[in-house]
């Protein structure tokens, strides 16, 4: 379906015809196919996020342009709208770009391209893209999209800082906050072959800082994922995850463990706990796990470690 130009969207949505002579009735334009068209997100009390919404709901989920479509026609919708409703509007925007980002992510093999030459080479120097490339690396950025280099390959990303710019001046000082964090958070990293790609005390001050936002956001939108963020990880601030354990294995001459002590890296991280964040509640948690392996009392640990995962799940299932 050949995208309508984005004013006379918005003039349909908006206006209908508004004609009080008798004209031909005007076609409706066909729905997209993967168009969601699901009920309102919400009871609206403002017709500006409801006509937003609908406008959303219509659009191709499995679409690449859509996107910036979408923001461009935020940017009409609610720059004179209270910073509270730009919230919302945010919201239903980017209940609609997750999934798209998902089926690009799953598609990428479709596109019959090598995102690979999207990234510099050893030499730091950046392949010579083919048009077809280049054409897809700008749907992509200017619909809020980013790649970046994972351990299986290459992956299509929600551009954080992108939609920190885009919906900044817009929205909440606690939206604001929010999106700020983020960004920041996907630049630092966090997972990467299978351990912890950020450093001790990043982890621990990232944990506190989402324990201090859920205390003081409980009403906030997105309330619900903050303490999500939390929880993982206090997770994993406690447990480690995969080859960032907080256990450190030593073996004899024969290939057998010998002895189990607590790592550098989660000592480093309990131990700045205690110093900068002495008043937390991820200290409180950590803590005794820290003095039992100060103590080198294993045993004490394991009880220490049974006690948090009853009442912690872990953020993956079970078996986690």
């Amino acid at each position: 379906m050949k995208k309508l130009p984005l004013l006379l969207l918005l003039a349909v949505i908006c206006f209908g015809c508004g004609q009080t002579e008798k004209k031909a009735p005007l076609q409706k334009a066909p729905k997209p196919v993967h168009a969601r068209n699901n009920a309102p997100l919400f009871q609206y009390g403002n017709p500006v996020l409801l006509q937003y919404d609908r406008y959303i709901a219509g659009l191709d989920t499995q679409s690449v342009e859509m996107s910036s479509q979408a923001l461009d026609t935020f940017q009409l919708l609610f720059k004179k709208q209270p910073a509270a409703v730009c919230d919302t509007a945010f919201y239903i925007f980017y209940q609609f770009q997750t999934p798209l980002c998902s089926y690009l992510n799953m598609h990428m093999e479709a596109d019959s391209i090598n995102y690979d030459d999207f990234f510099s080479d050893e030499n730091n120097k950046m392949p010579v893209l083919s048009k077809k490339q280049k054409a897809v690396k700008r749907h992509l950025d200017n619909g809020g999209f980013g790649l970046a280099a994972e351990e299986g390959g290459p992956s299509i990303t929600q551009d954080q800082h992108f939609l920190l710019q885009r919906f900044a001046k817009y929205v909440t000082p606690t939206m604001k906050q929010y999106l700020v964090q983020l960004d920041k958070e996907q630049k630092e990293g966090f997972f990467e072959e299978g351990g912890l790609a950020i450093e001790p005390n990043q982890l621990a001050d990232r944990t506190v800082w989402w324990e201090n936002f859920t205390k003081t956001n409980t009403n906030f939108i997105y309330a619900s994922e903050a303490v999500k963020s939390y929880n993982m990880l206090l997770y994993v601030l406690m447990e480690g995850e995969d080859n960032s354990g907080g256990r450190q294995s030593h073996y004899n001459d024969s290939g057998v463990v010998d002895t189990v002590s607590l790592s550098d890296y989660y000592k480093t991280a309990w131990t700045y706990m205690q110093e900068k964040h002495p008043q937390s509640q991820a200290t409180a948690v950590v803590t005794p796990n820290l003095n039992a392996w100060l103590k080198n009392d294993t045993s004490e640990a394991n009880k220490v470690n049974e006690e948090f995962k009853k009442g912690h799940k872990s953020p993956w299932g079970e078996g986690y």
